[in-house]
């Protein structure tokens, strides 16, 4: 090679490496960016809140795609159609995955996993049985009427229908999944073009989802999503805490707790605590009524059921009203959810009351407030001990010669004037034997006969 060639040849090598140097980080920096969001819960205002939050995030920071996580037994009608409309007026491409291994699309699920642009399960995970279920688990039929079942039924079906074909999916399937409660396994699910792929991590769902066409409001998009960077967005504490206020059984133990702390402050007025306690808990379950169905007899009964008990408190009935208050609050707690709300579509299996709240918990609610009734007819029978009768009995000091023409004591932490038949010397215990307007009977105290005194 000729000298002169050798500088030209330093410069390009150097050149290149500065360039190679160069382009790196832009090309991590135009990765793909794909928003992650969880959802393993029955679908609520929470989850909706959540959904929508995520799908404006995406879009105000430009992520490329949004992958939706799913696994849920159904949930409630009103939140999945806020869902899925926000899903298809998405201006941000969105894949679901129901995954991982033994996760399932149920009832509510089926109308997320159809409206996203993306469909995706993993190869032992299930989706379907759509039709409306009340919350205790019967047909809407039996609690509600024939007329009504169908109502639901038709618009329930419609529904799906209406998304499948947004989102060119199977839409005869999604109807039989409502009006027959069709599910399928994810193979299943495939070939009735239910979903567009069955894939056994989000990574594989990425990459069968990267240079596909997303059908936007705005118009097609290509989607990028091959080796993306994913970033899970989670829960606010509020979206957290009305998801957990779904669980019937959290709202039937707050409001039983509830009504438990202001019958406490009525037994004890002034006590504080258990008042802002059971307030609280109060105003936690009637949030949480806004979310789930909750019979207003039920309520009803519950209230009536801890007023006996408070009765028993204060009247004797001998027990009479507080067993029919240990059965007002029975009853009230087994008809907690109401079981002919048709907005309502849950899994029964995921939606009912624990035989574990229905039963000890009205029980442990009656015990305590008969303990505390008991306490309060022991506190009536007994000794006063308060104010100035309170003070018989009572040992103090003379502060000087206390005699019939009185003298001053200590007693009680107080300084007061004192008579006394025979006379007791200053600095002498003395003990309280009546009161007479603000004046003391004392007379001396006497001294405990020392360990074997009288022996020889």
């Amino acid at each position: 090679m000729p000298r002169r060639a050798l500088p030209f040849l330093l410069a390009a090598t150097l050149g290149a490496s500065l360039g190679l140097a160069a382009q790196a980080p832009g090309e991590a920096a135009a990765r793909p960016r794909v928003l992650r969001l969880d959802v393993k819960q029955a679908i609520t205002g929470g989850t909706a809140e959540y959904l929508e939050a995520g799908i404006a995030r995406a879009r105000s920071e430009g992520y490329d795609l949004l992958l939706i996580v799913l696994d849920t037994p159904g949930g409630h009608l009103d939140a999945t159609r806020e869902i899925v409309q926000a899903m298809l007026g998405s201006p941000v491409p969105i894949a679901v995955w129901v995954g991982p291994a033994g996760a399932r699309a149920g009832s509510a699920g089926v109308f997320i996993t159809l409206a996203a642009h993306v469909a995706a399960m993993h190869p032992a995970s299930n989706i379907g049985a759509a039709h409306p279920v009340l919350a205790g688990g019967k047909d809407v039929a039996e609690e509600a009427g024939k007329d009504m079942a169908k109502k639901v039924e038709n618009d329930t079906a419609a529904f799906a229908r209406s998304v499948a074909k947004a989102r060119g999916r199977n839409a005869d399937w999604a109807e039989k999944a409502v009006r027959q409660s069709v599910s399928a396994t994810a193979e299943e699910a495939l070939k009735a073009r239910v979903i567009d792929v069955v894939a056994s991590d989000p990574e594989a769902v990425l990459a069968f989802a990267d240079g596909r066409t997303a059908a936007l409001p705005s118009g097609p998009r290509p989607i990028r999503s091959r080796d993306a960077v994913i970033e899970p967005l989670g829960m606010t504490v509020r979206q957290k805490t009305l998801s957990f206020l779904a669980d019937p059984n959290v709202v039937a133990i707050l409001f039983l707790v509830g009504t438990l702390g202001i019958a406490l402050e009525f037994y004890h007025p002034g006590s504080i605590v258990p008042g802002v306690a059971g307030a609280l808990c109060l105003l936690l379950a009637f949030l949480a009524m806004r979310v789930i169905p909750v019979n207003a007899g039920a309520v009803l009964l519950l209230l009536a059921g801890v007023g006996l008990l408070v009765v028993e408190g204060y009247v004797t009935t001998h027990g009479i009203a507080g067993a029919a208050g240990a059965v007002c609050v029975l009853l009230g707690t087994l008809l907690f959810i109401d079981k002919s709300a048709p907005e309502y579509r849950f899994d029964p299996a995921a939606f009912q009351l624990s035989p574990a709240v229905v039963w000890p918990t009205p029980l442990a609610l009656a015990a305590v407030l008969g303990f505390v009734s008991w306490k309060v007819v022991s506190s009536r029978r007994g000794k006063l001990v308060s104010g100035a009768p309170g003070l018989v009995g009572e040992t103090g000091e003379a502060l000087e010669d206390v005699g019939p023409e009185g003298g001053n004591v200590f007693v009680h932490g107080e300084y007061w004037r004192a008579r006394a038949a025979q006379p007791v010397p200053r600095g002498s215990r003395v003990r309280v034997v009546s009161v007479e307007g603000l004046v003391l009977g004392v007379e001396l105290e006497a001294a405990p006969q020392a360990k074997g005194a009288g022996n020889p």
